[in-house]
């Protein structure tokens, strides 16, 4: 079994070791979502650029290791593209998903879920 395989086995993985020690400045935390339940987030942002992961119980096994990238504005958000974690030469990157279908799927898919994670943004103090 490969280190991804084993990845998809077990969502809190080596990835969250590696979002600690490559990303130390992001904001971790839960929201409760009406539908899926508990959500957790690691998120970024820098000049209303966000970046994102969402895990959560029943999330598809190929949506755990994705991270989106979103642009706020005072008009709403808009999701720019998804990459995704993979373990390439034994390193972890993020790799950019090319496809237009792919990313309307995962905008349909998470809207609701993206809607909440900026309601818990809101509430973030900014400086």
């Amino acid at each position: 079994m490969n280190e991804l395989q084993a990845a998809s086995e077990n969502p809190k993985w080596e990835l969250e070791e590696e979002l600690k020690k490559y990303w130390p400045s992001a904001v971790e935390g839960d929201f409760e979502h009406p539908e899926k339940g508990t959500i957790h987030y690691w998120a970024g942002e820098q000049r209303g650029r966000i970046v994102v992961r969402f895990t959560y119980p029943q999330q598809p096994v190929e949506d755990q290791n994705k991270v989106f990238f979103i642009d706020a504005g005072t008009e709403g958000w808009v999701l720019r593209h998804v990459s995704e974690f993979q373990n390439l030469d034994a390193e972890l990157k993020l790799v950019k998903n090319q496809s237009f279908r792919i990313l309307d799927e995962l905008n349909q898919r998470y809207r609701g879920i993206i809607d909440e994670f900026m309601k818990v943004r809101d509430g973030w103090s900014h400086f």
